[in-house]
């Protein structure tokens, strides 16, 4: 789901443009980006499911990075960072919304994955794992991170092309921007 990830920030830098497109892309990866140190450490990794192949095709053993009380701390710290750092330059509110991008990321996870999704870290307390399963329908899980990802992209574009002065970069920046999203989603599909 790094595209539709990816998706989620085009569409909130749409709706807040002051927001860096930066800031939101590494908002909406968070969990992944402290899942690699983890995974580097094999503390935590990515195992095939038996049977199947392709999109959605790893179970994804992150008990630390992408618990639910994991998410809601760094959402919570990222936001906080934010708002301390950038509320005089992208709002009284920039670190409720980058911290609403971080959650965002478990929220979709919880959607794709198979039940490997841990609701404390390392799965203290013995709680079941969650996760709805898209990922077991890959035609279906392909087309709503395919939403996502033509949502993120044509507000992004709409949006840089409306009110960019240059116009040139706007489109160049539109570009990009697409390349980047519609990139990830195919590397998401073939990987």
């Amino acid at each position: 789901m790094l595209a539709g990830h990816f998706g989620v920030s085009g569409m909130v830098k749409a709706w807040r443009p002051e927001l860096p497109l930066g800031v939101l892309l590494v908002a909406s990866q968070a969990p992944d980006l402290l899942f690699l140190p983890l995974a580097a450490a094999g503390v935590e990794g990515l195992e095939p499911v038996a049977g199947h192949s392709g999109y959605g095709s790893l179970l994804i053993n992150a008990p630390y990075s992408h618990a639910l009380l994991s998410a809601a701390l760094l959402c919570t710290l990222l936001g906080l960072l934010v708002h301390l750092a950038a509320r005089n330059r992208w709002g009284p509110d920039a670190g409720w919304i980058v911290g609403a991008v971080v959650f965002s990321h478990w929220l979709l996870d919880l959607l794709v994955h198979r039940p490997d999704i841990a609701v404390l870290p390392g799965g203290a307390g013995g709680l079941p794992y969650l996760g709805l399963g898209l990922w077991e329908s890959p035609l279906l899980a392909a087309l709503v991170e395919g939403t996502l990802v033509v949502a993120g992209t044509v507000l992004y574009a709409w949006r840089t092309l409306r009110d960019h002065p240059h116009r040139t970069r706007a489109v160049l920046y539109s570009l990009g921007v697409a390349l980047l999203l519609v990139g990830s989603f195919l590397w998401d599909l073939l990987g």
